[in-house]
């Protein structure tokens, strides 16, 4: 199994030509990367896309690595379907970093007077973007009073030859420690890692207790230690099979403008005044691979966050509700939960322990063992024969949610919202649904009394 991303590709395209497409043809990043993934989608056709010429740019660009379940599962060796055990089986028994002094990433190396992130084919993806983007930099952190790293996706905006502008969620690990050092007046290091193997993306968008070492969680997900080498600021840290890294610092008490820019809630949203980024020296390798995640309600974006969400929440409700049965995230910022109630009362604290896991969560909707959690028209019939609003909503003001919710009143404070859509007072007790008998269904051959094809 490879452990960088350009092995996987190599890997996954000869295995799986049909989901691997190579455009020759030039493109431009301005809309054009977009607009083709755009037309694919529409289609239904999600395969990873490998453009050899970008305008203005010397780097080939990868981008929908994360569009399907499929393909982040090959890259760890499991079963789609095997996620959440992985998943949750690598945060329990994670594999710490080694430290090396060499990798491939080191293989080319530009210092601050010569970095320009022009070089880089950065992405406007959307009207409403503010400017070019680097959206698949994965940003790596040491707490300082821990020493643990953390790795997050943050969002970069061009703003000149070596300054970015980055989106720290408020009350997130990065923007935690980001403002333990602002109060110490010191800058914060960072590390910008671009082109990683899947992995990456999975132990990046991990959602747990402050201060586990996501690092870990990724070599738990390869099953052995990621290499990392130390940065030339001190602090730093980046994986040594990286195709591309940016060093660099935040400086503390600097805001500037930064967004809007199109999210996965399908909005451009988010502009404000934000922390700035420095670049001191970029390491890279040898024909690197530049990465990409397309911004706004694209597959890709929203499939790789949902894989490591949906594990930990699973955790965290079901040590308060052990008759939970599955979780689903369907949109930005809504849970499905489904349960086997035992007694009135558990649905409000399967609500509660979601609310409590994810602060991102707005909406969470319980329905009981019987319901396809994944087919949202089962989930609303649910809602429609099983609840009453005055008796089954809940309904909690003035909590910290996503500062890229556009329905926010104020950044980040949002009204959440749960509905218990399980019978009452239980499922057995309830009015049956409507049901052929499974032996009818099992038996009966439909093409045996109807001409499909001419239907």
């Amino acid at each position: 199994m490879s452990t960088d991303l350009r092995g996987f590709l190599a890997a996954y395209e000869k295995a799986n030509p049909k989901e691997f497409c190579r455009i020759k043809n030039e493109v431009d990043p301005q809309y054009e990367v977009a607009a083709i993934l755009t037309k694919l989608e529409e289609l239904r056709k999600l395969p990873i896309l490998y453009y050899e010429k970008v305008k203005g740019s010397a780097f080939p660009v990868v981008t929908n690595v994360y569009s399907t379940k499929k393909k982040i599962a090959t890259s760890i060796n499991i079963d789609p379907k095997k996620f959440r055990e992985k998943y949750l089986e690598a945060v329990e028994s994670p594999i710490p970093p080694r430290i090396v002094t060499d990798g491939p990433v080191m293989e080319q190396r530009i210092d601050a007077s010569e970095v320009d992130l022009k070089a880089l084919p950065m992405m406007i993806y959307h009207e409403g973007d503010a400017a070019p983007y680097i959206t698949a930099g994965v940003v790596l952190a040491q707490d300082p009073e821990s020493g643990q790293y953390n790795a997050s996706f943050n969002r970069l905006m061009y703003k000149g030859r070596n300054k970015a502008g980055i989106f720290m969620t408020v009350g997130k690990h990065l923007h935690e420690i980001y403002s333990r050092l602002e109060d110490q007046g010191k800058p914060l290091p960072i590390t910008i890692s671009i082109g990683n193997h899947p992995a990456w993306g999975l132990g990046a968008l991990y959602i747990g207790a402050y201060g586990r070492s996501e690092l870990g969680i990724i070599g738990g997900l390869l099953g052995s230690s990621v290499e990392m080498i130390k940065g030339e600021l001190a602090g730093n840290l980046f994986p040594a099979d990286a195709e591309i890294v940016l060093e660099g610092f935040v400086e503390p008490h600097l805001r500037e403008e930064e967004g809007p820019f199109c999210e996965f809630s399908g909005y451009a949203t988010g502009k404000g005044l934000r922390p700035v980024v420095t670049i001191e020296c970029m390491h890279l390798r040898k024909n690197a691979i530049y990465q990409d995640i397309c911004g706004g309600q694209h597959r890709e974006h929203l499939v790789v966050a949902t894989i490591p969400m949906e594990a930990n929440l699973y955790q965290s409700i079901k040590s308060a509700v052990p008759t939970v049965v599955d979780v689903h995230v369907p949109a930005p910022f809504s849970l499905i939960v489904s349960m086997k109630k035992r007694f009135q009362g558990q649905a409000q604290s399967a609500m509660i322990a979601a609310f409590s896991a994810e602060m991102y969560l707005k909406n969470v909707i319980v329905v009981d063992e019987d319901v396809d959690i994944t087919d949202l028209q089962q989930v609303i019939w649910a809602v429609g024969t099983r609840t009453q609003a005055d008796r089954d909503i809940i309904v909690i003001p003035g909590v910290r949610g996503s500062s890229l919710d556009p329905s926010a009143a104020a950044e980040g404070v949002v009204t959440k919202m749960g509905i218990d859509a399980t019978a009452k007072p239980s499922l057995s007790a309830y009015a049956k649904r409507n049901k052929v008998p499974k032996e009818v269904m099992d038996r009966l051959q439909l093409d045996a009394y109807v001409n499909l094809d001419q239907l």
